[in-house]
């Protein structure tokens, strides 16, 4: 019954990142059609592409995976007081943490751009103020990635599954007003980067008024103090710190491929984040929801030493996470002209868009096995609390796909951005994947003692 209960819960994740990915998608349609491959839509890109990776994809996502496994280990226990005092200092220290971090990039924006190949004039003025109406979410989106690890590592995956259907669909909304209104690009634009910033916040505010109301619990602020002994903060700080240059890795590898794409064509930043977005749908609905499930089931088999479900439930997830990438690499591949005809030729959208978003697309699907790969196997050496082993195949991978952009881009042109992504996350997926298995072998051999 209980391994029943477990995988309709997975069952029901797929069901809600099926649901986002079609909203999502739906949205990439209609800002295709409405932008196209512009000078607007890159100018968009752009300044959006800060804020997000700082905000969301390094730091929410650092925090939030990293304080799994603490929260769980606490919410086991019996020590609810010191359980929801952790959440708080955690909390504050997100906070306050993430404000800093927006102070330094105001200050440091002009100089960030110039790392892009802007015309200058009116185009720089345009990516700045764009950033500035978009920079919120760098404090906004952590604290609504911790308060949905909060709720996960409580077994409360509901809420964590909807807010993002809920923000996407409020993107969305944006869009329809602005294609329904006859809303020039130009004051769309605007309209769009509010309503990124709006959304983020108002799904973080929904997410901590749950967790506010489901605790019940007092939070005073002389509670908020860090004390940097305790063992569980050392632990975080530690898994925080480890993951975060893991997820620096990736970034990094995300911020060349859009500095070498600026040298190409325009409507080459544009085109690669659609083709980014699109190659990332698989991920998004099935991956995204086993790993969603297994950070905290496995972190809760660690902490009992139950080596024996540990296994199972691996096994079955992992198992699946093959199957289901290999298939759907396979069908992006082959048939990615075919699809971005199907879904995204209309309006600003023309041929020219499809050929250029095609030329990526193809090597970006090679790279989905390879990607899954990593992240469903560091998902382990996460709750295991070791990082060494995905941290320093992350590293290398980085740098073998920065050096594959400098060798194909001259030759391959936009192409070569989806096909250095293909061989370095191959390498990624298969390395890791021969440490893993290494790993397992080892727990067998030693009756549940680990190392990497």
């Amino acid at each position: 019954m209980k391994e029943r209960n477990a995988y309709g819960t997975v069952q029901i994740l797929i069901f809600f990142n099926l649901l986002l990915a079609l909203i999502a998608f739906f949205k990439d349609v209609l800002l295709a059609g409405y932008f196209g491959t512009s000078k607007v839509a890159d100018a968009i890109n752009l300044a959006f592409f800060i804020p997000d990776t700082v905000g969301n994809n390094l730091i929410g996502t650092a925090i939030a995976v990293s304080s799994i496994p603490v929260l769980t280990q606490l919410s086991i226990g019996k020590e609810s007081a010191f359980y929801h005092l952790t959440l708080q200092r955690i909390a504050a220290v997100v906070f306050g943490g993430t404000l800093l971090v927006l102070g330094g990039l105001l200050l440091l924006a002009n100089p960030l751009f110039h790392l892009f190949h802007l015309s200058g004039g009116e185009d720089s003025w345009k990516v700045l103020n764009l950033y500035y109406m978009m920079s919120p979410i760098i404090v906004a989106a952590p604290c609504w990635l911790l308060g949905s690890a909060i709720l996960q590592a409580s077994k409360r995956f509901l809420l964590p599954a909807i807010t993002p259907v809920l923000y996407n669909l409020f993107i969305l909304f944006c869009i329809v007003i602005c294609q329904w209104s006859g809303i020039s690009q130009t004051k769309g634009e605007v309209v769009f980067s509010i309503g990124l910033t709006a959304g983020t916040a108002i799904v973080g505010v929904l997410t901590w008024a749950y967790i506010f109301r489901e605790q019940k619990v007092v939070w005073r602020f002389k509670d908020f103090f860090l004390k940097i002994d305790s063992p569980e903060i050392k632990k975080l700080s530690s898994a925080f710190t480890s993951y975060l240059f893991i997820l620096l890795f990736s970034q990094a590898v995300l911020l060349s491929e859009r500095v070498f794409a600026s040298t190409l064509e325009t409507g080459t930043i544009a085109a690669l984040s659609y083709a980014y977005r699109i190659s990332q749908f698989p991920i998004w609905v099935f991956i995204a929801a086993i790993n969603t499930f297994i950070l905290p089931t496995i972190s809760a088999h660690v902490v009992k030493n139950d080596r024996s479900s540990l296994k199972k439930d691996l096994f079955r997830s992992f198992t699946f996470v093959i199957l289901v990438s290999a298939f759907l690499s396979m069908l992006l591949v082959i048939f990615s002209e075919p699809l971005l005809q199907l879904v995204l030729a209309r309006g600003s959208f023309n041929s020219q868009s499809v050929e250029l978003t095609s030329r990526i697309l193809k090597g970006y699907g090679l790279s989905i096995v390879g990607q899954s790969l990593y992240v469903f196997c560091t998902r382990y050496y996460v709750a295991e609390g070791k990082l060494k082993v995905p941290f320093i195949i992350g590293l290398f991978g980085s740098l073998l796909n920065i050096i594959l952009l400098k060798i194909f881009i001259p030759v391959e042109g936009a192409s070569g951005i989806g096909y250095a992504a293909a061989m370095a996350s191959t390498f990624n997926g298969v390395t890791i994947l021969v440490y893993f298995i290494k790993n397992l072998i080892a727990v067998e051999q030693k009756r549940g003692i680990t190392y990497e």
